[in-house]
């Protein structure tokens, strides 16, 4: 059965004429067929050209609107024209959503953001996270040397597009200690066919030429 958040999301972004793909748990979730833990949040993959377009949306639909600024600082986002910062995330929130706090700045008017990792049982957040695109190829935005085509990058599951489990994996790939990813490569990459495996391989040795754990641990998982 599909996450009830997954389906309440789609049925908003569908209705939002940009392109969007789930990603984050939620996503490996849908490759795997099965809901493997419990996920914090709603991860939302877009691109930088819809990015106005998003933004107007949400607000639209009644979400504030949030840009982030790197350490614990964001910038309330009320005209799309004027980016402030250079991450490659907002976040959108509903009055009193119980994932997020904020603290306002008085200098700059921009204020300190609080997450707290309580699980979300409703749909009061969504975070997009913008990368780039051509026609026929997804980039990962940490590295543009690392691409797939557009056609395996995004998949779907009952019509509901989602990023694919080896891009969705080089992202997590940053922060393996964090909790629950190395649950999700362990069982995302055992599902993987080998192409997957493969480029991930890759992916991993051209973002991380002197090793990684995960690069390590490939083989082993293949035997399990």
């Amino acid at each position: 059965m599909m996450n009830k958040l997954v389906l309440e999301a789609n049925e908003i972004l569908k209705k939002g004429g940009f392109d969007y793909a789930f990603c984050g748990g939620q996503a490996l979730d849908m490759f795997l067929g099965y809901e493997s833990r419990v996920h914090g949040d709603i991860d939302i993959c877009a691109f930088w050209n819809d990015r106005d377009k998003i933004i107007q949306y949400m607000m639209a639909q009644g979400y504030k609107v949030f840009e982030m600024l790197g350490g614990g600082r964001a910038h309330p986002v009320t005209e799309t024209s004027k980016p402030v910062g250079l991450k490659k995330n907002i976040f959108c929130c509903l009055e009193g959503c119980p994932l997020v706090k904020t603290y306002p700045v008085e200098e700059d008017g921009n204020c300190w953001m609080e997450f707290f990792h309580v699980g979300q049982t409703e749909l009061d957040y969504i975070e997009f996270l913008f990368n780039e695109k051509t026609a026929d190829v997804f980039e990962y935005s940490r590295n543009s040397e690392i691409t797939l085509e557009l056609e395996k990058a995004i998949r779907f599951c009952d019509g509901i597009p989602y990023l694919a489990p080896e891009m969705i994996l080089i992202y997590k790939s940053t922060d393996t200690e964090r909790e629950g990813y190395q649950q999700d490569f362990e069982l995302a990459y055992k599902a993987m066919d080998d192409s997957q495996k493969t480029w991930l391989q890759n992916a991993l040795k051209k973002e991380y030429p002197d090793g990684h754990k995960w690069l390590e641990e490939a083989g082993g998982l293949i035997c399990r």
